[in-house]
């Protein structure tokens, strides 16, 4: 492992994000969707097309995929953890591009070191 101070410092302030989020927020590897749905109460204006507005958490649970529905006094909380979710997923894929670059980077000098080599050997 290279020590942190090798790294671009956009990776640096990254990563640091990255380890302050995961360490101290809360997160739900979801999204959320807007839905609209009957209430099932008979007279309730739902029953003639009026939908009442509603907010479901999706997410993978093992193999499958849920729709939860979310209550509106958890809205908030739940928003906020599934903000988190996604701020570290950009943090991770802004990490994961500066390890691409090091790897073609490193990928790169391997090959010019053995033609380099091979050089060498041709001129001997």
């Amino acid at each position: 492992m290279r020590h942190r101070g090798q790294f671009s410092r956009s990776e640096r302030v990254a990563r640091s994000r990255l380890a302050k989020l995961l360490h101290n927020e809360p997160f739900l590897c979801g999204s959320l969707v807007s839905m609209r749905r009957v209430c099932g109460k008979e007279g309730c204006k739902c029953a003639q097309g009026e939908l009442h507005p509603g907010l479901c958490l999706a997410l993978r649970v093992g193999d499958k995929r849920k729709m939860i529905y979310v209550p509106q006094a958890l809205e908030a909380t739940v928003r906020r953890w599934v903000s988190s979710y996604q701020e570290a997923w950009e943090l991770m894929e802004k990490v994961s591009q500066s390890c691409l670059q090091r790897f073609l980077r490193g990928k790169r000098e391997i090959r010019v070191a053995k033609r380099q080599k091979a050089a060498e050997r041709g001129k001997s």
